[in-house]
């Protein structure tokens, strides 16, 4: 698990709780990434560490989403964005941290498991990136780039975001509209 682990698992286990805080003080051999989450280690988080640390903090039924999970898809054309974005349902209460976008939603998508990561699938990740990305440039190259692909299509995009809420759809449906006309 990348030497990340719950606080909670770790006292489980039978460490108790003032180790915990001794060594995730500045300067010891541990770090607390997120609220009731450890990193074993000293070195500056990996992505794949934030990634693991993200989830254990959202809880099981959380699933990554947006470029994390196109990335996990095998589309690494798309820089990281600064935030790991995380879907959870929409009973869950779970606030977002620093470094986490935590998405309620009444509609889970189906859940793919990529390199040991409960991701959504490429068309909803895509358009969940698409959705939070203030950019309108650059949501048009992750459109772009996620249809080049071959990963999405059009059609099917347009699809999900017809299913999907409405909030923060106007400039990727533009850009559909656009990729399509290009297109034929």
């Amino acid at each position: 698990m990348d030497q990340v682990i719950k606080a909670a698992d770790l006292r489980a286990a039978g460490v108790p709780g003032y180790v915990i805080d001794l060594k995730c003080r500045p300067g010891g051999p541990w770090q607390r990434i997120l609220p009731g989450v450890v990193l074993l280690g000293a070195s500056p988080p990996t992505r794949a560490q934030r990634l693991q640390a993200a989830l254990a903090y959202a809880g099981p039924e959380a699933v990554v989403t947006g470029v994390d999970a196109l990335h996990a898809h095998g589309l690494h054309a798309l820089p990281p964005p600064p935030r790991i974005h995380l879907l959870q349902p929409a009973t869950t209460r779970r606030s977002c941290a620093d470094h986490v976008l935590l998405e309620r939603t009444t509609r889970p998508p189906k859940v793919v498991v990529e390199s040991g990561l409960p991701v959504a699938e490429p068309t909803r990740a895509v358009l969940d990136a698409a959705r939070h990305e203030p950019d309108p440039l650059r949501q048009h190259h992750l459109l772009a780039t996620a249809v080049r692909s071959g990963m999405c299509t059009v059609t099917g995009l347009t699809r999900e975001l017809d299913a999907g809420s409405k909030r923060g759809t106007a400039t990727p449906r533009a850009t559909l509209r656009l990729l399509s006309a290009l297109l034929r």
